[in-house]
């Protein structure tokens, strides 16, 4: 892991204090752990391009759950989700024209890109490749989808680093990023608001959030929610964004789904 990722991030724990390497290590790389937070001691493992921030977590319900198994991560990307957007968007948005679009939101950052959600690095491995000279930060909670993502990054001779962590909090410091993107995760969060709060806490001035989701009414949205997932529609995302101090909010939507965009002033 890059010196530079880690100086980004800040203790889950005590959520105050930032994270150093525990004991010497090589400039400008921490190749392997521990990291020990300045404030509460509490040390992280490290290996390679991934810290590990997860501690003490229940057990995952729901669609989480499957998000965690080994087969479902190694088949992401060839099968689960281009099943799951077929079924969503009824063909009408493939993954290509998903990243142009999101592409285009993020714009041209003057800083590191965090790709939060970013399973096994469908779209991880296409920031890096079109924001070259940017850090690019994975992050998600499924340690199986984390492997695959590094996996896939070495084998497409590509560099990032990775956080896993239980998101919100977000793991990282006041105004220290350019863009965040969370492709197909928010409404995987319970608290909407508290994600925001936390991504207006994170962005630099004039930082870009950009996120796809989907939205679901009636007796649908309550199977969703029942299987651990919150849809929501544009109101609910205008709302949440307002109360964070989010502004502009750009959206495109292909029924039931939605890429939409807000900014930090």
């Amino acid at each position: 892991m890059r010196r530079a990722t880690l100086d980004l991030l800040r203790c889950p724990r005590c959520h105050a204090a930032s994270l150093v390497p525990d004991g010497a290590t090589p400039e400008p790389a921490l190749l392997f752990g521990p990291a020990r937070c300045l404030g509460c001691s509490f040390r992280y493992p490290v290996h390679e391009g991934l810290i590990d921030l997860v501690h003490d977590r229940p057990r995952p319900r729901g669609v989480q759950q499957a998000m965690e198994l080994p087969w479902v991560a190694r088949s992401w990307e060839r099968y689960v989700r281009p099943a799951m957007d077929a079924v969503l968007t009824r063909g009408r948005l493939d993954q290509d024209s998903e990243y142009a679009v999101l592409h285009n939101m993020v714009g041209a950052p003057d800083g590191p890109v965090v790709d939060l959600g970013c399973g096994s690095g469908t779209y991880l491995r296409r920031l890096i490749r079109d924001f070259k000279g940017v850090p690019v930060i994975g992050v998600d909670v499924s340690r199986p989808m984390i492997e695959e993502a590094m996996a896939q990054v070495r084998e497409n001779a590509q560099a990032a680093d990775f956080v896993r962590a239980e998101v919100p909090p977000l793991p990282f410091v006041d105004h220290s990023v350019a863009a965040i993107v969370a492709t197909s995760f928010v409404h995987y969060v319970a608290d909407l608001d508290a994600l925001l709060a936390d991504v207006a806490r994170e962005l630099k001035p004039r930082g870009r959030f950009i996120a796809t989701t989907y939205e679901a009414a009636g007796l649908a949205k309550g199977m969703h929610e029942s299987a651990g997932l919150h849809p929501r529609g544009e109101t609910a995302l205008r709302e949440s964004a307002a109360k964070a101090g989010l502004i502009h909010f750009e959206r495109m939507k292909v029924a039931p789904f939605l890429i939409w965009k807000v900014e930090l002033p």
